[in-house]
């Protein structure tokens, strides 16, 4: 290399840098704009409820009781309450929901009460975490790798990510579990890294694996889909050590065993409330859809990686997006097979496969929507972004005397496609993540549009969680009747518009026949079902 073509690579190597740093500021920053924007979903609901110590059967039974209440009603068990503590959220979560350990909630909970109780405050406690996940990529990378600019480059593909920025405004624990489960993994290379050739270890040799113990439990405290990720160390541990038992695996199971130890409090609470967690969980082993759409779900997910504007299969471009992205995420694992050790590729290959055994796999042949959701499959997530960010970086390297070249436009391609999609996602009120509420934000603005409106419901399926996601859109002169029971149920009078949400089909044939009346279907998305009861057909005077 002449001394001109090296003048020209430094100068391009520090044009490239210049524009990491500003990509990665637009990523910081994406994840604190509007977070209030979107709207405050079903399972978001479940988390406030959860750290505000109120039990499905405490605010159920207060609210679907059939009498005509207003959206303060609601409201009031979405604050915090002072005479409720730590020991009413710890409590409800055991009982209620015993697969989502206590770590998040409790640190959500000191969060609101130091910082404030809104939908902003709640989701920024999210937003400061996702932050963390950018210096732990980088050493993840970089005990992988042992190279700088792979660790830029998968920073960056974290920055804006379209799925990691995504999770960084949900007031749910995938942020937190992110930060852990990488830390779990960049410890124990580095514990495997001081141990290895070593025959006498030293008090300080032991540090890193005593930071792996601690970062595997505090993943475990956090989400119990950490169980994949210990899976798939030990597997690639196992691999790496030539299936021999050496101070490596036994130093290893040491340090698991201590986590596992920690983690028996809740371990027990699981056991304890198990008929409890198989009802919470039963719609991802009963709900079923075609193996076709198994994998186009895959494909979708895959690319909301790097790419994001909620298409779906109806629109060409997304086969198109997904072949794309399937073709470079192939390549970088082809790429990062061919060009690194086995030590360094097992592990990748073991967070994607050992997720795909115990989620993708048994949809496929048992049924169930496992897989469907994408946060389960993080660790794979973390694992994709650092096979891509090592086949850009060696490319880029090979080819630094030429900055106009396929590799350096294909980087540019997913750096902008990142940027663009998380753009656009800042602006919607909504999100794929969000299905089950996506159409609150419509529904609200149609009975919000009209006089003294009455809003109908029940207490069935995931409907209770999204009545008090509306209660946040809702305008405060909405008055809602929430009915626990249907049978008999006779429409009140006194109220100009009167609107059901998810009715059962009894109660609209029981409406039709009781009073006379007509339901009306208003379009909306196959979760949330809203009715409009057309008043001509009322047989009964109307207040004024």
């Amino acid at each position: 290399m002449n001394l001109l073509n090296l003048m020209k690579a430094k100068k391009s190597q520090r044009y490239l840098y210049l524009t990491m740093i500003i990509i990665v500021i637009i990523g910081i920053f994406l994840r604190f704009v509007n977070l209030d924007n979107k709207v405050y979903w079903h399972d978001e609901i479940y988390t406030t409820l959860h750290i505000n110590g109120y039990g499905w059967d405490q605010w159920k039974t207060n609210v679907f009781t059939g009498k005509i209440i207003g959206v303060d009603t609601l409201q009031y068990y979405l604050h915090l309450n002072p005479n409720k503590t730590l020991a009413d959220t710890l409590n409800i979560l055991a009982k209620d929901d015993p697969h989502h350990p206590p770590l998040y909630y409790t640190l959500v909970r000191y969060w609101r009460q130091f910082f404030g109780d809104s939908i902003t405050i709640i989701r920024s406690f999210s937003a400061f975490v996702s932050l963390l996940i950018l210096p732990a990529i980088s050493w993840f990378s970089w005990e992988l790798f042992g190279l700088h600019l792979v660790g830029i480059i998968t920073i960056i593909l974290v920055a804006i990510s379209p799925f990691f920025v995504l999770y960084a405004q949900e007031a749910r624990e995938y942020a937190l579990w992110t930060v852990f489960l990488i830390l779990s993994n960049s410890s124990l290379l580095r514990a495997i890294k001081l141990t290895k050739n070593k025959v006498n270890l030293q008090k300080k040799d032991y540090l890193f694996w005593g930071i792996y113990s601690l970062s595997t439990m505090l993943s475990l405290y956090t989400s119990l889909v950490s169980i994949f990720v210990i899976i798939s160390q030990i597997v690639y541990l196992i691999f790496a050590q030539g299936f021999r038992i050496t101070k490596i695996i036994i130093l290893q199971g040491l340090a698991l065993l201590i986590s596992f130890i920690t983690f028996i409090p809740w371990i027990l609470v699981f056991f304890g409330n198990y008929e409890q967690y198989e009802t919470a969980t039963s719609w991802t082993r009963e709900s079923t859809v075609s193996n076709l759409l198994l994998f186009q779900n895959l494909g979708l997910n895959l690319t909301r990686i790097f790419f994001d504007l909620d298409w779906r299969f109806y629109n060409l471009l997304t086969y198109l997006v997904v072949f794309g992205v399937l073709l470079l995420v192939v390549y970088a694992l082809y790429f990062l097979y061919k060009n690194t050790s086995p030590k360094s590729w097992e592990l990748i290959f073991a967070l994607i496969i050992i997720q795909l055994v115990f989620l993708f796999i048994p949809d496929l042949l048992w049924g169930g929507i496992r897989s469907i959701s994408l946060r389960y499959l993080t660790p794979s997530v973390v694992a994709i972004d650092l096979a891509v960010a090592y086949l850009l970086s060696g490319k880029l390297i090979k080819h630094n005397t030429n900055p106009i070249n396929i590799w350096s436009v294909i980087t540019i391609m997913i750096f902008s496609s990142g940027v663009i999609s998380c753009t656009i996602n800042s602006q919607s009120d909504t999100s794929w993540s969000k299905y089950i509420s996506s159409d609150l934000p419509l529904v609200s603005q149609i009975i919000n549009a009209t006089n003294y409106p009455l809003l109908i419901s029940n207490d069935q399926s995931y409907h209770p969680g999204n009545i008090m996601a509306l209660s946040y859109l809702l305008k405060p002169d909405v008055k809602l009747q929430l009915l626990s029971e249907e049978k008999g149920y006779k429409i009140p009078d006194k109220f100009r518009n009167i609107f059901l949400l998810n009715p059962s089909d009894e109660l609209r044939e029981s409406l039709e026949n009781q009073s006379g009346v007509k339901a009306k279907p208003i379009p909306s998305d196959h979760y949330i079902g809203l009715w409009k009861i057309e008043l001509n057909h009322i047989n009964y005077k109307i207040s004024e």
